[in-house]
């Protein structure tokens, strides 16, 4: 019997297949801005939500530019973003509602696409954070159908994904901009453990053609 997709999807996240991009610029805060808040650099957009000096915002690597508190740093060495299965490409794209640049996530020649960060050495514990935002916007028809998830352990047999379809939180492919906040506790209540978390992002969507694609920007957490 031919395996599902999410469940293809599953299996490719836990043996982590495929690296991502060696181009990491844009993790860090420019020069001018402090990095607990400050004041913004005239050419960053502070986004739907601008960071506020003292809260808690936990950024993720590539997707977010602006104000935090804390930072997921891609150096393929302990984190990692990973294109699972060859699936996507992803390109910085100037239209965006943070910082510079907004990351346009692209159909690669198959039918499904799914991408992830991952930590390559040991898991996290997430219980200070509450609340997964993310901006997307797509009017592609590959993009209607998409889930974001979470993974906890780390090894083959060991790591278990659990992603949510976005929809639920506002997510429609309808060529307009989308700042979704998804509860970290749903996340919980679907098996995640918070204590040994694995990957704190998972992208993935199918039903698409070649050359369709999605602007994500603006990824990170809070504790409320």
């Amino acid at each position: 019997m031919k395996k599902p997709v999410w469940g293809l999807l599953l299996l490719l996240a836990a043996c982590r297949p495929d690296p991502g991009p060696a181009d990491y610029s844009g993790q860090e805060l420019p020069d001018n801005q402090n990095p607990d808040g400050g004041t913004q650099p005239s050419d960053l957009l502070p986004g739907p939500f601008p960071y506020e000096a003292g809260k808690a915002r936990l950024s993720v690597g590539i997707f977010y530019e602006t104000g935090r508190s804390q930072a997921i740093v891609f150096d393929d060495i302990d984190s990692k973003l990973y294109l699972y299965d060859q699936t996507a490409y992803v390109e910085s794209d100037p239209e965006h509602i943070e910082g510079r640049s907004a990351d346009r996530i692209v159909y690669s020649g198959q039918a499904w696409l799914g991408l992830g960060v991952h930590w390559l050495k040991q898991t996290q514990n997430f219980d200070a954070w509450k609340t997964l935002h993310v901006s997307m916007k797509s009017s592609d028809p590959g993009f209607a159908n998409v889930k974001v998830g979470m993974s906890h352990g780390i090894g083959v047999g060991k790591e278990k994904g659990f992603q949510l379809a976005v929809s639920k939180y506002g997510w429609a492919n309808d060529g307009e901009w989308h700042h979704l906040a998804i509860p970290v506790a749903d996340y919980v209540a679907a098996g995640l453990k918070l204590n040994d978390v694995s990957s704190p992002f998972t992208f993935g969507t199918e039903g698409g053609a070649t050359g369709q694609s999605l602007l994500l920007d603006n990824l990170y957490f809070t504790a409320d």
